[in-house]
């Protein structure tokens, strides 16, 4: 007689982390960190996990000793997201070959766990991008959007080394084939693409990927002819130093109306972006900030159905701030505070604009690209150090029949925990599936969204 094998926990959880990984798009090009500072005790909802940025010299001519301060900035994520699927299986299933026991349950069960990162970490990238190419409402279908967008990459000093991505939504990828199919000499892999409906994977110096994911984004309704206080007001004005946020002062907003939503993209009349390295300007774009939510980012409520990233209450200085809309109305006088990201630098290590703005400067909402109360895919164009995905180890339960923790800190930099319990109420074996992860903003200037 052949003896029955079962399937071990640890073994499907060190299975479950490859099915993870394989299953995730934008998520996995994007910088992920494994937060090992959890990895005895475990972490918990709300944790946070500091990523190191590093820091930047200005330098300085002739023989004296010019010695700079080194600022080495970090950028907190919190681990905000604990998502789990829960199913449940029999000692039968265990008696399976591991090939079947993955695509009959642990692929279907792992693939709703890799969706939901990959749907919350496409959203946090574009909710926290400010430059933005094409046009709202219009699929992108011109080669040159892309070039443009790697020509942004370089001015803001992108790193040679490393990919550069292109994330599109299914509809404007078969846009953006229909566009430069003529380009293709269609023979060998470059022929497999095309009928495949896909852009090469490697062309025009990006590589390009589909992503059902890709979030739909809807402006804000406006309203009014916002402008700078007077004088100017708000922590996101800064002569040295480096800050992720801060606030700004406006005016002149229609009364009491809901004129921004977060994700909304603002410039400031006569201010113009530089390179980070020789502080010079480039192009004649004016700097583009995003409006963020003024909270942060919430902690989804245990039970809460899948719905996408929500915003924490925020109370404000000017105007109101919904959390279940992410829209700010303006006060009864017209005045509104908002949160942008990055802040406005005009000198130091950190400058990325070639002056502060003036006083009542005039303040362009999502110009040239999408008008009042617009809906758009957001696509994106990003090295990978634009964006950060951490995870944490959670914690093993204790008196559970099984429980184990798979991670990779090196390769894959994720953590999957797998715990199964046997109920005697009605005699099945419950099994859930954890994560534990943060989205975060490494650099902002290295991402462009692509409205479509």
């Amino acid at each position: 007689m052949v003896a029955q094998t079962l399937l071990t926990m640890s073994y499907i959880t060190n299975e479950a982390l490859v099915v993870l990984e394989n299953e995730l798009v934008i998520a996995n090009r994007v910088e992920r960190q494994y937060s090992d500072e959890y990895a005895q005790t475990g972490a918990k909802i709300g944790a946070t996990a500091n990523i190191r940025r590093p820091p930047r010299y200005k330098g300085t001519y002739g023989a004296p000793l010019n010695v700079e301060n080194t600022l080495e900035s970090s950028v907190p994520i919190s681990l905000n997201y604990q998502f789990h699927v829960d199913v449940q299986f029999t000692t039968q299933d265990l008696a399976l070959s591991m090939d079947m026991f993955k695509e009959r349950i642990l692929r279907p069960q792992v693939a709703t766990v890799a969706n939901r990162i990959d749907s919350d970490t496409a959203q946090y990238a574009y909710l926290n991008t400010a430059a933005t190419l094409g046009t709202f409402g219009t699929s992108p279908n011109s080669l040159k959007l892309f070039t443009d967008a790697r020509a942004i990459l370089a001015s803001e000093a992108c790193p040679r080394e490393g990919v550069k991505n292109c994330v599109l939504d299914p509809i404007s990828m078969s846009s953006m084939v229909a566009s430069v199919q003529g380009l293709f000499n269609p023979q060998a892999r470059i022929s497999e693409f095309i009928n495949e409906g896909l852009i090469a994977r490697q062309f025009a110096g990006l590589d390009w990927w589909e992503d059902q994911n890709i979030p739909v984004f809807a402006t804000g309704a406006q309203g009014g002819t916002p402008v700078l206080t007077t004088p100017i007001a708000g922590t996101a004005f800064l002569t040295d130093g480096w800050a992720q946020s801060g606030t700004v002062s406006t005016q002149g907003w229609s009364n009491s109306t809901a004129v921004i939503n977060v994700g909304d993209v603002i410039q400031f009349a006569g201010v113009f972006p530089v390179n980070p390295q020789n502080r010079l300007q480039y192009g004649k774009t004016l700097r583009q900030f995003v409006v963020l939510p003024p909270g942060g980012f919430a902690v989804p409520p245990p039970g809460a159905a899948a719905a996408g990233l929500t915003y924490a209450p925020a109370t404000l200085a000017a105007g109101t701030f919904n959390p279940a809309t992410g829209q700010y109305s303006s006060s009864g006088t017209g005045t509104l505070t908002l949160t942008i990201g990055d802040c406005c630098i005009s000198g130091g290590q950190f400058q990325n604009v070639t002056a502060a703005p003036a006083s009542g400067a005039a303040i362009t909402v999502n110009g040239g690209v999408g008008s009042a109360s617009q809906t758009s895919p957001q696509g994106l164009v990003f090295h990978k150090y634009a964006f950060a995905l951490a995870f944490a180890d959670l914690p093993l339960p204790r008196g559970v029949e099984f429980a184990a923790r798979a991670y990779d800190d090196e390769d894959v930099g994720m953590s999957i925990r797998c715990v199964t319990q046997y109920t005697i109420n009605n005699d099945s074996e419950p099994t859930r599936c954890d994560v534990l992860y943060g989205p975060g903003s490494l650099y902002r200037t290295l991402g462009i969204r692509i409205a479509g």
